[in-house]
């Protein structure tokens, strides 16, 4: 029997840059840290590997099979710019 694996989506700044072992760790704007031990396929690889220090983003990540806190990056956009005052 397998449980179905829930997808959460988050605003992230990157904290550490994605490495040539495929990890990279994210901060969420609601203050969660994201231990992120891969892609889900090459195109959102490439996406994280684009992305530098500092630099926000909108992520979709589902947890990693296994023992501790990883995460798997499901889908990488553009993080939504702040809105401008009226």
């Amino acid at each position: 029997m397998s449980a179905q694996i829930a997808e959460r989506h988050e605003q992230c700044t990157v904290v550490a840059e994605y490495n040539a072992y495929g990890a990279m760790t994210l901060q969420s704007s609601r203050g969660k840290t994201y231990q992120v031990v891969g892609a889900t396929n090459r195109c959102v690889a490439r996406q994280l590997a684009a992305l530098t220090v500092g630099e926000e983003t909108a992520v979709s990540l589902r947890q990693a099979p296994g023992r501790g806190n990883t995460w798997r990056a499901v889908a990488v956009r553009a993080a939504e710019p702040p809105a401008e005052p009226l």
